[in-house]
């Protein structure tokens, strides 16, 4: 479980109907100038995020960024949309955040906007922040919560008491 946003080639005024779209795209491979795109995308991320590691499946098209060397925020690159994504197991969403914000810009110079559909609109971190940081505190104890409840005897969920 994730807290995901979606990087869109829109302006923030049609973030949302673009979101809304993602469900509708068919998957395909790129054209070539799409995968040029894409992993010159990659590329820019890589240099903005030293380490950044990148690695691809053997079939289709696919690039998957911060997976190797277990960073906050993980990347998926494909020709049908982006997310960029963060686990709610993290005890505290600072890092990723942070990572967030400065992968932003690399995303905006390549005409991305954020949609954050927990909050349901484009994303901006200096807006966004806090409120981002407080759903995934809630969720995460919500999570973890239930997890850790003792189960009830198999009786008392049958018949709906203790």
């Amino acid at each position: 479980m994730s807290y995901d946003l979606y990087l869109l080639r829109t302006d923030a005024d049609g973030a949302a109907e673009a979101y809304e779209r993602l469900e509708e795209a068919e998957e395909r491979e790129p054209t070539a100038a799409e995968e040029h795109h894409l992993r010159q995308l990659a590329a820019d991320l890589q240099a903005a995020s030293p380490g950044l590691d990148l690695s691809e499946p053997e079939t289709g098209f696919l690039l998957q960024l911060g997976y190797e060397r277990e960073r906050p925020v993980v990347i998926d690159i494909d020709v049908g949309g982006i997310t960029m994504s963060w686990s709610y197991g993290l005890n505290d969403p600072r890092p990723a955040l942070d990572q967030v914000e400065g992968y932003l810009r690399v995303f905006e110079r390549h005409g991305y906007v954020a949609y954050d559909p927990q909050l349901e609109r484009v994303y901006e971190p200096s807006r966004d922040f806090a409120d981002a940081a407080e759903i995934h505190r809630d969720v995460r104890e919500r999570v973890f919560e239930q997890a850790s409840a003792e189960p009830r005897p198999w009786w008392k969920r049958l018949l709906g008491s203790g």
